[in-house]
């Protein structure tokens, strides 16, 4: 809870950039509230210092979602401006068992350049894509690969926990 606390504050602080006393009061409280209301809500999920213990992997998911961010992007505006695009809501099973790494998917989709995640419910997620008409997405190579990586942070293997 301190640590989420502190990384929320020091967030606040290079946004805001000022030490006023008012400011430091109404950043510590918003992160504090911040982090009851998410222990609030998501109970279960893995604790965020198990995360930081695996910084390769972390690493790694953080570098696979910006690289399917640039192409995802590319494609996105090559689609708009070629003018075939079509949207298409999706069903996708999903393999995660741990809410927090759902979701981190759910939004990782949706930061994600021509994807918007809808819900996740039981062990499928909805996603709403653009593609190209036809049915040729890249929706697949998105949601593959954020959810490998996601699995092998949050699961780990028998191997260690790096």
């Amino acid at each position: 809870m301190v640590l989420g606390v502190f990384i929320l504050m020091l967030v606040w602080l290079a946004l805001t950039r000022t030490l006023a006393l008012p400011s430091v009061i109404a950043g510590l409280l918003s992160s504090l509230l911040v982090v009851v209301f998410w222990r609030t809500i998501m109970p279960g999920t893995t604790s965020i210092h198990k995360l930081l213990k695996r910084p390769v992997r972390l690493t790694r998911f953080v570098l696979t979602l910006a690289k399917r961010f640039a192409i995802s992007t590319l494609r996105t505006a090559w689609l708009i401006l070629r003018g075939g695009e079509e949207g298409r809501m999706m069903a996708l099973p999903i393999h995660l068992k741990d809410t927090l790494a759902r979701f981190i998917l759910l939004n990782s989709i949706t930061l994600t350049p021509s994807t918007i995640s809808l819900l996740v419910e039981d062990d499928l997620l909805y996603i709403h894509w653009l593609q190209a008409s036809g049915g040729h997405g890249d929706w697949g190579e998105i949601k593959e690969s954020l959810e490998a990586r996601l699995q092998s942070l949050f699961e780990g293997d028998r191997r260690g926990d790096r």
